[in-house]
């Protein structure tokens, strides 16, 4: 029987918290679908013990703050729906609030995804199955978010980010049999589980919700649940739980399709990245009686920039006078040609960096922008699936 994890067995489900930090457990219609594997990871702080003991030797390190973890993985662009008056929200629909901050629209309107200064932005909880381990992860935030549309691949965005704390729960045997309703169960080795995972036994998986996990005794091997468990034999096989059934939504879009316009004017281009960093900071520097961090926000400027890349054509010689003198152009880069099946990215002021010209053969112009706000601020960009 195979016992590591294989990357094809791994699944991602996003949703919203109600409270920052608070984890709040996925269904099935919360799946994301990840190009390639995911990496989440949450490392523990280990001080150096400075006491002099008359020896060159190390002693063990003094075990510190939980530091804020950190999360990444790739999606395609994937628009779902139809024209108006169906128009839904994407699969990323979690991840996309919570990296520009502000919803509106759907149905008979296009979703318009819009910047927020107002209040903090959202947070999330994500739930990823390695194989026999699920991961649960509290107080995840979208700190970037990274579009890549190009004539020659299929449309994707690299999200990042950070959450403030992750819990887990493994695959292990029951160490006794359950013998009736009781509302913990003995396994083989509990380092395979924390307070705040979720199980399920052979027949018995609450419903689907599974059994949380409320407590953990890792000298006895008590895994306290809530609700209670059935009975259940020796060597039963306790699972982590996870929605069972993942339901996938909308289809990928190549970059190739629609038409990218600069200043209100057509223009044929080879790729093009946009991205927007949030600058978000997790606090863990107060003494407030939690190892790990309980809460974020973004103090300093957000950033919104990217780069088109195209041929140099002769009438993109003037992207360097551009660029000199600061010229201003809207910028509205689309993902797909169908009605309800488009995702547009829009950025109504966008000023040039210098231009660099590169190639061995066709000689290729790169023009890095950055995109700049109103005098009310937060327009900087707008993501628009229609």
């Amino acid at each position: 029987m195979k016992k590591f994890s294989l990357a094809n067995e791994e699944q991602l489900f996003v949703k919203k918290e109600t409270t920052e930090g608070t984890l709040v457990y996925p269904a099935a219609t919360d799946a994301v679908l990840a190009v390639g594997a995911a990496t989440t990871n949450q490392e523990t702080e280990f001080l150096e013990d400075g006491q002099i003991r008359a020896r060159r030797s190390r002693s063990t390190p003094i075990k510190g703050r939980t530091q804020p973890g950190a999360w990444s993985f790739t999606t395609y662009v994937k628009p779902y729906g139809t024209a108006a008056p169906s128009i839904t929200a994407p699969e990323c629909d979690v991840l996309m609030e919570c990296l520009l901050g502000k919803k509106a629209g759907g149905g008979a309107s296009p979703i318009v995804y819009s910047l927020d200064s107002t209040t903090n932005l959202p947070s999330f909880s994500m739930l990823r199955k390695v194989g026999h381990t699920v991961f649960y992860m509290a107080g995840c935030t979208v700190n970037q978010g990274q579009f890549n549309i190009a004539g020659n691949e299929i449309a994707t965005i690299n999200w990042s980010g950070q959450f403030m704390k992750w819990y887990y729960a493994g695959t292990d045997t029951l160490a006794l049999a359950v013998g009736g309703s009781q509302a913990y169960i003995m396994v083989n080795d509990p380092r395979r589980f924390t307070a705040g995972g979720r199980f399920t036994l052979p027949s018995q998986t609450n419903g689907g919700a599974g059994f949380l996990i409320t407590s953990v005794n890792y000298a006895t091997g008590r895994v306290n649940c809530t609700p209670n468990v059935a009975a259940a034999s020796l060597a039963a096989v306790v699972s982590p739980w996870y929605p069972s059934t993942a339901t996938e939504d909308g289809a990928p879009v190549h970059g190739k399709l629609g038409m990218v316009t600069i200043d209100a004017t057509n223009a044929v281009i080879l790729s093009s990245q946009v991205t927007i960093t949030n600058n978000i900071k997790y606090y863990v520097d107060e003494k407030n009686g939690r190892w790990y961090p309980t809460i974020y926000g973004a103090p300093g400027f957000r950033d919104v920039g990217g780069t088109i890349s195209l041929y140099f054509y002769k009438n993109t010689t003037n992207y360097f006078y551009r660029s000199e003198y600061q010229e201003q152009d809207a910028l509205i880069i689309p993902a797909g040609s169908v009605a309800g099946k488009i995702m547009e990215i829009s950025c109504p002021k966008i000023e040039y960096k210098s231009p660099q010209l590169s190639g061995n053969e066709e000689i290729m112009i790169e023009l890095p922008f950055t995109a700049v706000g109103s005098a009310t601020g937060d327009d900087e960009i707008t993501v628009t699936f229609k």
